[in-house]
């Protein structure tokens, strides 16, 4: 699975929202091994070339990262809406569609998300830290938001011309 670079215009526009969850379980697995490769902790669909509303996380980092307890080793999140948030963090993140750089961005620390999960089973869970950024910036992802975007035309130049080679 070949993850696409910023400013691929699958990553531009809105993913749909997903009905048949069986298309999602079908590249779940390979999503997660894309991810672990490629040393992130988190990958939209949309990353991948898939335009719809779902992303995984790893779990197992982010848990480990915000110190606290979980049994999963994975998060798959399908239609999320993040519909509250609280604070603010302001922490550097990197993106998988954007190799090699980073951006200082503002994110709520506390976060209330609505979503299904692998099964199409309605959640609805509170978010802290590390895992509050990881969701939003995929839920950015499935919204066709990408961390360049919000920079300035000229580093938006610089970028396009680093990755175009």
């Amino acid at each position: 699975m070949k993850i696409l670079t910023w400013p691929n215009e699958i990553l531009l526009k809105k993913s749909d929202k997903v009905d048949d969850f069986s298309c999602v379980k079908e590249v779940i697995d390979d999503m997660i091994k894309t991810m672990r490769d490629n040393n992130g902790i988190g990958l939209a669909a949309p990353q991948v070339g898939i335009s719809q509303r779902f992303f995984v996380l790893d779990e197992k980092q982010l848990s480990e990262f915000d110190e606290r307890e979980s049994d999963q080793d994975v998060l798959v999140m399908i239609n999320p809406h993040i519909i509250d948030g609280m604070g603010e963090i302001i922490i550097q993140e990197g993106c998988l569609s954007i190799p090699g750089e980073t951006f200082n961005v503002s994110r709520a620390y506390l976060i209330c998300v609505k979503f299904q999960d692998i099964d199409g089973n309605q959640r609805e869970e509170n978010f802290q830290g590390m895992t509050s950024v990881a969701i939003q910036h995929e839920c950015d992802h499935l919204d066709g938001l990408v961390l360049a975007e919000r920079e300035s035309f000229e580093r938006r130049q610089e970028i396009r011309q680093r990755l175009a080679g």
